[in-house]
């Protein structure tokens, strides 16, 4: 998990997460709230509107506003989700809750930070029939890679997600865009791992997430 992830431009203008090498967007669900804790904010909680973003490789959640500290959007590895359960309330909106580790020093399932508490928030329409759907057979196929000592690589979790996106069933009332071809040109894919803003948990300022041309 990291915050302000770095954003690319695509064909369209639309500034989304910037892929790394071998990672696949399956989808995007736009106007979600999301809730999370444990950040540098002013009472160490965030809740917010935007963009939710899935890939084979993590869930990306876009602020449609940053917040006064300068936090604007977070990364959530698939394979550092854990006791994730969708819910759906008979009051009060559908939504997709559980925990992510921090991927920074001292982080991650070994670490000796704390998980993040997160709860995605589906308030436009009900839950799409591919949206949440998608995200749990990929955090779960992700976690039985990292299990497996990482045998599998990014790329063999491609045809999982090709498979997703060929059997997803577009709802018009369902606001989520499958991604059919990738959103960005390969061009703009990063050639490296995740990196995290240097200042990420020594001080109460967020960098921002500038677009990489």
């Amino acid at each position: 998990m990291s915050a302000n992830p770095a954003l690319v431009q695509t064909f369209n203008n639309e500034l989304i997460p910037a892929p790394f090498a071998n990672e696949v967007f399956v989808l995007k669900r736009p106007k979600v709230g999301f809730e999370l804790n444990g950040v540098q904010t002013r009472n160490g909680k965030w809740a917010t509107t935007g963009a939710l973003y899935l890939s084979n490789v993590r869930l990306v959640f876009v602020a449609e506003k940053p917040d006064a500290s300068g936090l604007a959007g977070f990364d959530m590895p698939l394979v550092y989700i854990s006791k994730d359960k969708l819910n759906q309330p008979i009051f009060g909106c559908n939504n997709l809750a559980g925990q992510v580790w921090p991927a920074v020093t001292d982080g991650g399932p070994s670490g000796t930070l704390p998980p993040h508490s997160f709860k995605v928030l589906f308030k436009e329409v009900s839950l799409s029939r591919h949206c949440v759907p998608a995200v749990l057979p990929l955090a779960e196929r992700a976690r039985k890679a990292d299990a497996a000592q990482r045998r599998a690589s990014l790329a063999q979790t491609a045809p999982a997600v090709e498979e997703l996106v060929h059997k997803a069933f577009v709802d018009p009332s369902d606001p989520s865009t499958i991604y059919l071809s990738q959103p960005a040109a390969e061009s703009q894919r990063l050639q490296y791992q995740p990196t995290y803003a240097p200042n990420y948990g020594r001080d109460e300022k967020y960098q921002p997430m500038a677009p990489h041309h």
